[in-house]
């Protein structure tokens, strides 16, 4: 027998707090304006594997992200992290399906990885836990990004720093790599008062 609950019996502000929280209505995305989708709605502008290569290669190569970029592997943040910001946000762009951002995902890591060396940093991590014994996947769920990003670093292991395996990426953008000039401030000692993950 279902006994009926009183309203009486939940906790007023829990269910202020639920019902200020602005989360979308069920079904609200069938009642978006078709005229004026989302990026990620649309066809991707990107739908074979170089051409995305190549304008990520652009894009990161740009000052202020390479900057960026350089920053976060220095302060320790791994660069499969990094990979999948930058994936993710192109993917929000429309740059990109899901499928070919799970392609991108080895090549970004490794461009990614000669990018930062080229600026100087040698010590980066390259996935979280990466210290850390290795998890069973067997005993962990994981979502679909998550397998995808264990499956690449089964494959990236620990490379050589300074050298990306052949083929991996295409040989013309590791010569632009080499040519790249790395900002000034990239060059410049890291802040005094800013401790990595490695130095605590």
């Amino acid at each position: 027998m279902i006994q009926e609950q009183n309203y009486k019996d939940y906790d007023q502000e829990g269910l202020n707090f639920l019902g200020s929280m602005q989360r979308p209505i069920p079904g609200q995305s069938l009642t978006n304006n078709p005229d004026n989708p989302y990026p990620w709605e649309q066809p991707p502008q990107f739908t074979e594997l170089q051409p995305a290569i190549d304008a990520l290669f652009i894009d990161m190569t740009e000052p202020e992200s390479y900057s960026g970029i350089v920053q976060m592997a220095r302060r320790g943040t791994p660069i499969s992290d990094i990979t999948q910001f930058i994936l993710y946000a192109g993917f929000q762009e429309g740059n990109w399906n899901p499928d070919l951002m799970m392609l991108l995902i080895e090549p970004t890591m490794y461009l990614i990885m000669a990018l930062v060396e080229r600026a100087g940093v040698l010590d980066y991590t390259i996935y979280r836990g990466e210290e850390e014994e290795d998890f069973d996947d067997d005993e962990e769920q994981l979502s679909a990004m998550e397998k995808v990003m264990a499956t690449a670093k089964e494959k990236i292991k620990e490379p050589t720093k300074g050298q990306i395996p052949s083929g991996v990426l295409p040989s013309d953008i590791m010569e632009q790599i080499k040519e790249v000039e790395v900002p000034e401030s990239l060059l410049a000692q890291p802040e005094q008062g800013l401790l990595t993950k490695r130095e605590v």
